[in-house]
């Protein structure tokens, strides 16, 4: 079997039309996202969005992101801060893995993304302390990333990946 073509096509563009993402297409994503294994299924994902159309609360989650980041995502349907649970909820232990977790889901995200003709890109390029001041994230949640959203339609932008033998070893690391 093959790897579906719609992971084999993925890549992340700085570049989105003008056209617009729904409040349903963003919570059919939210629903993918959803759907990712998690230790003890605690589902330690949260998401914090706001649509390009809705200029106040784009505007207040674009000042959230690295100077660096803001002048290519102004024009994005929409952005997205990531954000995690610092401990379990069955037993207030710190969740050493919820950022696997987290990313597991966004994983999930992006394959429902691509099923549905959007495009992604995902930043480290956040500012923290802004998503918490700006956002209201309340204690026990830490913002980890921001995604970008829209539509493309340029060139493919795949980059070449390594190889399997040079990120899976069998046995033991060689």
């Amino acid at each position: 079997m093959e790897v579906l073509d719609l992971i084999k096509e993925r890549f992340s563009p700085y570049e989105f039309t003008e056209k617009q993402l729904t409040e349903s297409d963003l919570n059919t994503l939210f629903e993918a996202a959803g759907k990712a294994a998690s230790a003890f299924n605690e589902q330690p994902w949260r998401f914090v969005y706001a649509l390009k159309q809705d200029a106040a609360e784009f505007k207040v989650l674009h000042e959230c992101l690295v100077e660096g980041n803001q002048g290519w995502t102004e024009n994005v349907a929409a952005l997205v801060i990531a954000v995690i649970s610092t401990n379990y909820e069955k037993n207030g232990n710190e969740n050493t893995v919820a950022q696997h977790d987290l990313g597991l889901a966004v994983g999930n995200l992006t394959v429902q993304a691509s099923a549905m003709g959007i495009h992604l890109h995902q930043m480290a390029g956040i500012v923290p302390q802004n998503a918490i001041n700006k956002l209201n994230i309340p204690e026990g949640f830490q913002p980890v990333t921001a995604i970008a959203l829209g539509y493309y339609e340029g060139e493919s932008m795949v980059k070449e990946r390594r190889p399997v033998n040079e990120i899976a070893f069998k046995g033991n690391w060689k």
